[in-house]
């Protein structure tokens, strides 16, 4: 029997050969054969840690989004001020999404995932917005769910602009006044109508 550690170091290696696959190409170039070749593992070999490339992309997709998860829990957990909050929420994601692993991630098509794994995934994808959300109906604002939304379309056009060759840094200041001023707006807003 295979050892854990071996089994982990064996389906790491196979997942970084298909970011490096998606890094240099589309996801259809991600098959089981490729990732043989890739990892010098025999194609059954790759079959012993999963059982199809859908499930190797979805595996790539579940990580990337625990990683992100994790990562801005640690960071917004920092602070106590809900606006500070905020702002680490959108300097790490963009920082995040404008990361080259998460844009070759984004070749990935939901639709080539698993079923099983869809309903995960909008679980994770949920609780990262959460993390936004809550700061955001701590400060007040009208609909901080709708205002969660607008930042994170903000920040995956910012990303977009910065994978387009925009340099990250005034994307990232600019993203932050536009941020920190509809929060503010939002927050008279809801106090105007009280």
């Amino acid at each position: 029997m295979e050892s854990s550690n071996r089994a982990d170091y064996r389906q790491k290696a196979i997942l970084r050969a298909a970011i490096k696959l998606l890094q240099n190409g589309q996801a259809d170039d991600v098959s089981m054969s490729e990732l043989a070749l890739q990892t010098g593992l025999s194609r059954p070999a790759i079959y012993q840690y999963f059982s199809s490339r859908q499930h190797v992309l979805a595996e790539l997709v579940i990580n990337e989004m625990a990683d992100l998860s994790n990562e801005i829990d640690r960071l917004v957990g920092l602070f106590e001020d809900p606006l500070e909050q905020v702002r680490v929420w959108i300097h790490y994601s963009l920082a995040h999404l404008a990361s080259e692993e998460h844009v070759a991630i984004r070749k990935i098509s939901s639709d080539v995932l698993p079923d099983s794994m869809r309903g995960e995934l909008r679980a994770m994808h949920g609780y990262v917005m959460t993390s936004l959300i809550n700061p955001l109906a701590e400060l007040g604002v009208a609909d901080p769910g709708a205002l969660c939304g607008m930042i994170y379309g903000s920040i995956s056009a910012a990303a977009k602009r910065i994978e387009e060759g925009a340099s990250f840094v005034e994307e990232s200041n600019a993203l932050e006044t536009f941020v920190v001023s509809g929060v503010e707006s939002s927050i008279s807003e809801a106090r105007g109508s009280l």
